[in-house]
């Protein structure tokens, strides 16, 4: 059986950061072809994408449609999540392109805590809608599912991902992530878990081995010392290659893996 590559980041609209903090929101050009030069690098066998620019809310994303030919990745969905924050012209949400044939696909919203926060430049910021999207994909004639997610960065609100005021919400989300539970299975996401590891902040993903993490990195955002973005996978049917962080040009790194089956 050959191999699994899957390559996941949050590509903050395709900008090249020029900030040296987290959340300085500071970005020097518009570049999607560096970014389809760097993935070309790694020929993921699944791409999944977070911030990706989309025009409307029916998920057509020009940003996903020139990435897809040109990795040759010619199975791709699209999920709509908010305006986006970054060009107040362009729509934002999630994507997974993949080499192989996508046999079901499901899209979710994830419930909004609708927090608000006055910036220290004086900007008012409301938190914006997520999403997760499920896909069953025939990998050389063998089902696995692909779990892509981006989640809701209470930080930003000056609260914890681990209130109880937010036990509710976090449970709807480990529920979504455990609707399958026969196939092989892998959750790529921006987690957003500031200040506490993921294992602490949804420990029912991690309960009786469910899942473990396919990459463990000291940081995956300019600025912090912070693993937000995560690949999750199911040890009993999968096995880990190879993992790593490696910055991009986003304030994000990119996280990849190498797949075997067992």
């Amino acid at each position: 059986m050959e191999g699994l590559r899957i390559v996941f980041e949050n590509i903050s609209g395709g900008m090249v950061m020029a900030g040296k903090s987290h959340g300085e929101m500071l970005f020097s050009r518009v570049s999607l072809e560096e970014y389809i030069t760097y993935f070309q690098h790694y020929q993921p066998d699944i791409l999944c994408l977070t911030e990706v620019h989309m025009e409307g809310k029916t998920g057509k994303s020009e940003m996903v449609e020139t990435i897809a030919s040109r990795l040759e990745l010619p199975a791709y969905r699209c999920l709509y999540q908010s305006r986006s924050h970054l060009d107040t012209s362009k729509d934002m949400g999630i994507a997974v392109l993949s080499r192989y044939t996508i046999k079901d696909y499901t899209p979710f919203a994830l419930p909004n805590p609708r927090l608000e926060v006055e910036r220290p430049d004086g900007s008012h910021w409301k938190m914006l809608d997520k999403g997760a999207q499920r896909l069953r994909l025939d990998v050389h004639g063998r089902l696995i599912t692909v779990f892509n997610l981006h989640y809701f960065p209470f930080h930003h609100f000056h609260r914890s991902i681990c209130e109880q005021d937010f036990a509710r919400i976090r449970r709807e989300l480990v529920d979504i992530l455990l609707t399958d539970q026969h196939t092989p299975t892998i959750i790529t996401g921006d987690f957003n878990n500031k200040g506490i590891s993921l294992r602490d902040a949804f420990p029912e993903l991690f309960l009786c081995d469910r899942f473990r993490e396919a990459v463990l990195a000291d940081t995956t955002v300019v600025g912090l010392d912070e693993q937000f973005d995560h690949i999750l996978y199911t040890p009993g049917t999968l096995l880990v290659k190879h993992g790593c962080a490696d910055p991009n040009l986003s304030d994000h790194y990119a996280v990849i893996a190498d797949f075997s089956f067992r």
